[in-house]
């Protein structure tokens, strides 16, 4: 019992804690929000951008305007799929060369803002990977799993403008690919993944319910209807992420960290999270970040019956050649910036791998500052406290009634005796 009562005060101690901390922080202070804007393909007049012809661009800016800095997402297919996250003063604007950007020049300026901005980073979908898992581990292991890449380069994308939405809460889109490689899809599969721009703290309406802030975003990733190669085919996604926190050997290196919760509230059975942080982001809450649960699902409805475990693999440093993106274009061909890669694989022991299903759904939280603490909510603790208290409160009136009845059992005998004498 007593180490119940002291699990509970250690929990809320650290939520009040790490809320302290979280009120210093861009975008969550009690009550924050932020103003949102979307547009596609900003200031471009060429055919590629008014979706004439075959060949189209699919190129997103949000802005969220806080009340001293903006946070600009973009999101982008062209070359592979990435997302940049950059925040900027309230005057800043953004610039893109687009001629370069169609000719992928590797050239500085080709994506930049009209100030310096404050902080940047972007994650790059490098590549799909296909392999077989022949001893049903739920693992990734190039060196023994027969494997194969997947270039998202090869791939064809529709058009986004029928799935774009925005509004005072948040601003969404959808890019999806065609169903045209009859090597890498069955005849109507595709990979898809949605962005939404958050303008205030909350968590999503849908599992794994992750949590999020006025400068987050979230990605949700769907393998629907791909081929599978072998019999025991499972997927894995190849991740680069960039920042502008300045390489160097005396600075604390990007890391991901598993965090364990006492609750499983949100996310039903599942008491861990990793979370990727940059040195700015640990140091003073000036960075970017990522967070994601150890689950997927394997239905379009995501319930705990359509769930499956999702593996997390370790940072990998390195200075290789990265396909085009958008976050290449940003950043240019400087080798200032940290680079890092990490992957995750889909699926666990015994669950029939991707062909028992043929669909595999997961998602990732995007932010700028500090990774938002998991906080047990009040009806949690509503409940923690009425279960510890209630047998608590039982055993102290049980403990009262005992030492009246024993001082008046000594009364009694002290009376009794005296009456004799």
């Amino acid at each position: 019992m007593r180490s119940v009562v002291l699990l509970l005060l250690l929990t809320l101690i650290s939520q009040k804690s790490q809320s302290a901390v979280g009120l210093r922080q861009v975008g969550d202070k009690a009550g924050f929000s932020r103003e949102l804007n979307m547009i596609l393909n900003p200031d471009c007049d060429l055919p590629e951008c008014k979706g004439e012809g075959s060949h189209f661009i699919n190129l997103v800016h949000v802005s969220a305007k806080g009340d001293s800095d903006v946070i600009h997402y973009l999101w982008s297919t062209f070359g592979t799929p990435s997302v940049l996250i950059v925040q900027t003063s309230l005057k800043a604007s953004l610039q893109i060369n687009w001629e370069s950007l169609l000719n992928e020049s590797v050239a500085e300026g080709i994506i930049q803002f009209s100030e310096k901005p404050y902080y940047s980073f972007g994650l790059i979908l490098a590549q799909l990977w296909q392999f077989n898992d022949t001893k049903d581990t739920g693992k990734l292991d190039i060196s023994t799993n027969e494997s194969f890449p997947i270039s998202f380069m090869e791939m064809s994308w529709q058009n986004i403008n029928e799935t774009m939405t925005c509004s005072s809460d948040q601003c969404s889109v959808s890019f999806e690919t065609s169903s045209v490689d009859t090597d890498y899809f069955l005849p109507n599969g595709s990979f898809s993944f949605q962005m939404t721009a958050h303008s205030k703290d909350g968590r999503n309406n849908i599992l794994p319910h992750l949590e999020h802030t006025a400068s987050s975003s979230q990605l949700n990733i769907v393998l629907n209807e791909m081929k599978s190669h072998f019999t025991g085919s499972r997927f894995a996604l190849e991740f680069l992420f960039f920042s502008s926190d300045v390489s160097h050997e005396n600075i604390d290196p990007i890391a991901i960290e598993s965090r364990k919760s006492v609750d499983d509230e949100y996310t039903p059975g599942v008491f861990k999270r990793y979370v990727l942080t940059t040195p700015s982001s640990r140091s003073n809450g000036s960075g970017g970040y990522l967070h994601w649960k150890p689950v997927c699902y394997t239905n379009y409805k995501r319930t705990i019956a359509h769930s499956s475990d999702s593996s997390t693999y370790g940072i990998q440093y390195t200075n290789t050649s990265q396909p085009f993106s958008i976050v290449k274009a940003f950043f240019g061909p400087s080798d200032n910036n940290s680079m890092s890669a990490f992957n995750v694989s889909f699926g666990s022991a015994g669950d029939g791998f991707y062909l028992k299903t043929n669909y595999t759904s997961w998602s990732v939280a995007i932010g700028y500052g500090r990774a938002p603490p998991e906080r047990l909510s009040l009806m949690v603790i509503l409940i923690i406290s009425i279960g510890v208290g209630a047998p608590l409160l039982l055993m102290a009136i049980g403990g009262l009634y005992f030492i009246i009845q024993k001082l008046a059992r000594k009364k009694y005998d002290l009376l009794l005796s005296s009456s004799l004498t």
